[in-house]
């Protein structure tokens, strides 16, 4: 778990203004329909990765980085995020 999802600059416009840390979790939560914040984060891991090999195996675009923008905005904030709670320590 915790890739960052590659999100281009339009993809991202406007949403680092928008959503903070606590509406991520919101986000997220709400998209998974769980509110176990660990089972969200890869759960929504897992979906993504489903669609991204469908659209590549069927040869589409994908579309839905466009549709998902908000979650996976979200879903990066909360992995980066979390990421700085488990990153060994500065001496």
């Amino acid at each position: 778990m915790a890739r960052i999802i590659h999100q281009c600059e339009f993809d991202r416009e406007g949403l680092e203004n928008e959503v903070d840390f606590g509406q991520a979790l919101r986000i997220i939560k709400g998209f998974m329909g769980t509110e176990d914040t660990l089972d969200a984060l890869k759960g929504f891991e897992k979906r993504y990765e489903k669609a991204e090999i469908a659209a590549y195996e069927n040869d589409e675009d994908y579309g839905f980085d466009r549709e998902w923008r908000y979650e996976i905005f979200a879903y990066n904030l909360l992995i980066e995020g979390f990421g700085q709670l488990f990153a060994p320590k500065e001496a």
